[in-house]
């Protein structure tokens, strides 16, 4: 889309002239301008943002010769698109859906992990907290 198609959209939704679109679009320049340059940060609500970022310095290639060359460190804008222009392109996210829930009778109990059998220990087996405790002769 370029400036006439954007304007011609704008007058026909808005019903404004085209001397106010023009005054509106360049005070919207302005003001973007001025926002990135002071606070780093221009925010178009229900669109998205546009922000400086910094890019670092690094090495590129030359096409033309395949020369490596430095690129210097330098600062860019990046617009950042709400989540609602996503939705609108893609649809809505799907929900994560939990894994289903297995039925009481083929979950472990909780206490059946716990409980130590009584009839396997051993006389040389390792002693349970709470047998070694307790003295079995008074």
């Amino acid at each position: 889309m370029n400036r006439k198609e954007m304007f011609d959209g704008i007058l026909r939704h808005a019903e404004l002239n085209r001397a106010n679109v023009g005054r509106f679009y360049d005070g919207l320049v302005e003001l973007a301008r001025r926002e990135l340059a002071r606070n780093k940060e221009f925010v178009l609500p229900g669109l998205g943002a546009l922000r400086v970022r910094n890019r670092k310095a690094r090495i590129g290639r030359n096409p033309q010769t395949g020369e490596a060359i430095q690129i210097p460190a330098k600062k860019v804008v990046r617009f950042r698109a709400y989540s609602s222009l996503g939705e609108l392109l893609n649809g809505p996210p799907k929900a994560s859906r939990p894994a289903p829930r297995q039925p009481e009778a083929d979950r472990p109990s909780l206490w059946a992990r716990r409980e130590a059998p009584e009839a396997s220990e051993s006389p040389g087996a390792p002693q349970s907290a709470e047998s070694a405790e307790s003295p079995e002769s008074p």
